[in-house]
């Protein structure tokens, strides 16, 4: 839904920020087109307020809390549980660990692994699953208006808006920015996530609890792949029988 443009711009005045269109542009790298239609629109992407906010030196999150939609999610920041740790971190992740703790001279070689990106191209859905406590695809849907299939959707296209992210997180009981970290609005570090979590995460699984994550992991994987590929084929079929 984005911000009311009009907040935005008292936004930047309560904080003696730049208010011109071209000055924002300069300041963001964006296209000094797309912030001006957005304010002739009347709705301002969240996008916009948390990189102003980063180059202003600004905490994104308490940037956005100043904003009526976004109004308690700085109450609501909470430790990020071990179940969201394990969905930012992908099947490659999980294997390396599992690999390193298969021996000594394998541990040497993978010593200099870093581990993905957050947020990864899966992130999103399995941040989901990570935190429902059963309904919550209904729930969320209800409370966002949308059809099942609608949310379906975009969580195979791996995003969410961010209102959406926030609601999610609300009705699931975790920290209200979690999902902003899942859509890569903002970073981990900017939603409170300790240093090196990701690591002390798996550090502290057993192997058998390794093993299992690995498996669900790669079967999320496989069914990806196999869509792919049964996609490809259709569209090879389509083509040899045009041709």
């Amino acid at each position: 839904m984005a911000l009311s443009a009009q907040e935005f711009n008292d936004w930047l005045l309560a904080h003696h920020l730049p208010n011109g269109t071209s000055d924002l542009s300069k300041l963001l790298g964006l296209n000094r087109a797309t912030l001006n239609k957005q304010r002739l629109r009347g709705r301002v992407s969240e996008t916009v307020v948390v990189g102003i906010a980063r180059a202003a030196k600004m905490s994104p999150v308490t940037a956005l809390g100043e904003f009526e939609q976004y109004r308690g999610i700085v109450a609501g920041i909470q430790p990020p549980t071990d179940a969201e740790l394990l969905s930012q971190m992908t099947y490659v992740d999980v294997t390396v660990e599992l690999l390193k703790r298969s021996s000594a001279d394998i541990a040497r070689r993978l010593a200099g692994f870093e581990m993905s990106d957050v947020p990864h191209d899966d992130a999103v859905r399995e941040w989901i699953d990570a935190v429902d406590p059963g309904d919550l695809r209904r729930q969320l849907a209800a409370r966002a208006g949308l059809q099942l299939s609608n949310l379906s959707a975009l969580l195979t296209d791996n995003r969410l808006p961010p209102e959406i992210a926030v609601a999610a997180a609300e009705l699931a009981g975790t920290s209200t920015v979690s999902g902003l970290v899942a859509i890569g609005l903002i970073t981990p570090e900017e939603a409170g996530w300790p240093l090196y979590c990701r690591e002390n995460c798996l550090g502290h699984m057993n192997d058998l609890a390794l093993i299992d994550a690995a498996e669900v992991k790669l079967k999320q994987l496989r069914r990806k792949t196999k869509k792919k590929v049964d996609a490809e084929a259709t569209l090879q079929s389509f083509w040899e029988t045009l041709g």
